[in-house]
């Protein structure tokens, strides 16, 4: 696929996760990295190797119940088919691990939104540990420099992994399932109400 092209399905599937995550109702504010006022906020640096800076695709506060409050991070994949997926996805990982070992409370939720299903034989260690420690290993150049294989273990701050781990979602959608959530029309009803009554 083009660049260009490539580039327009990216910024439509974050703006379409963005419209749904919003229909959910348990979304108080969210933005997109290409907003000049909270892009600066989503952008990371790599500890050491690529020069070039990363952030994810999405970011927000969520309300309600225990995630009142939190802060979230997406990575959205408009794919039609699994393609190079499971590639992006072990750098997306290693994203968010060097993200909380650069500021813990930088994220409390880290999301990857697809429209399609990727590595379905490993799906359930995907949001694992083990997962994680691939996806650094594999990364551990732009992580930790160039430092001989044996070491990089070693290297690898255990409890950030477990704390990663643990804020990691895998959430799938579909075309359909986009549209079957409430209506603006009641979602502005419930807003109202939350506002009337010093929810939001």
């Amino acid at each position: 696929m083009p660049g260009e092209e490539l580039h327009e399905v990216g910024a439509d599937g974050a703006r379409r996760a963005k419209e749904w995550l919003e229909a959910t109702t348990r979304v108080k504010a969210s933005w997109t990295n290409t907003d000049p006022k909270w892009s600066r906020r989503m952008t990371f640096k790599w500890p050491t190797g690529k020069q070039t800076p990363f952030s994810l695709d999405l970011g927000g506060l969520l309300c309600g119940g225990e995630f009142d409050n939190d802060i979230f991070m997406a990575e959205c994949k408009k794919y039609a088919s699994a393609s190079d997926q499971g590639t992006h996805y072990l750098a997306y990982l290693a994203k968010c691990y060097v993200i909380l070992s650069q500021q813990e409370t930088a994220a409390d939720h880290f999301m990857w939104i697809t429209w399609c299903p990727f590595n379905v034989t490993d799906w359930d260690k995907l949001l694992t540990e083990e997962w994680l420690r691939k996806a650094i290993l594999r990364h551990a150049p732009d992580i930790f420099g160039e430092v001989p294989p044996g070491e990089v273990e070693s290297l690898i701050d255990n409890d950030v992994v477990r704390l990663t781990a643990e804020r990691l979602w895998m959430i799938v959608l579909s075309d359909k399932q986009e549209q079957l959530v409430i209506t603006r029309e009641h979602r502005s009803l419930i807003q109202r109400h939350d506002v009337l009554e010093g929810i939001r």
